[in-house]
Parts: C-alpha cells; structure tokens; sequence
C-alpha cells in the first residue's frame, strides 16, 4: 500500500491536486482548497489525475486482486485541524460526503462522476 500511496503522491503533484488523508486503502485528494476561486482548470484536474491513478493502478502496480473505486464531486467544504496531541486535518461538509457516495456507488475499477461534476466538465 505504501508504493501505491507514494505513487498517487506523484500524480497529485502532477495535476496540481492535494492528498488531505490517507485511512487504510483509501486516499482523499482535493483540487482547488488553496484557491477560493472555483476554476473549471480545478476540477479538470481532478478528473484528469482520477484517470491517472486508474491508469497507474491498472497497468503499472501489476495487483491484480486490488480492488479501487474513484468517486468524483465538486462543491463547497470546509477544513478543520482537529485533536491537540496527534492532530490531524480534515474536510467536512455535503461535497465530501457525495464524494463518498459516488465512490462507493462506483463499480470496481470505475471513475463515477456525480452529476453536478459531470455538468461542469
């Protein structure tokens, strides 16, 4: 697990998108959180580094038992550093929460868009 995390650190450097967390084999990434202003290039991105990530764990980590879901959604959330002692940052709001769904709702091996990101792209 820890190759493949290193491997999607590089992709999000690539397409300019931020891992927030990684909990046991899933890994939340965010396009746009240090840029108030929603950009379609944001969203883009995020799109393009999920068939990225795909593309790496279907063709180049060769596991094939590894089972991946991609859920993609775009909307407002917020951050909050949470805990004193070991703390940690996270998101919060619908946006993280339809994202969620989306992947979980995503057939193995699928990219599933919601609707509202579907429209912006």
């Amino acid at each position: 697990i820890n190759l493949t995390v290193k491997a999607v650190e590089d992709i999000t450097k690539r397409f300019e998108v931020m891992k927030v967390k990684t909990i046991g084999s899933t890994v939340m990434l965010v396009a746009g959180i240090d840029d108030p202003r929603a950009r379609q290039d944001q969203l883009s991105g995020m799109v393009d580094a999920a068939i990225a990530i795909r593309a790496l764990l279907f063709q180049k980590m060769n596991v094939p038992d590894l089972v991946h879901r991609i859920g993609v959604h775009c909307g407002p959330c917020f951050g909050a550093v949470i805990g004193g002692h070991g703390a940690i940052f996270d998101l919060f709001g619908d946006t993280v929460n339809t994202a969620s769904r989306m992947c979980s709702f995503a057939d193995a091996g699928d990219i599933q868009l919601s609707s509202a990101a579907r429209y912006l792209m």
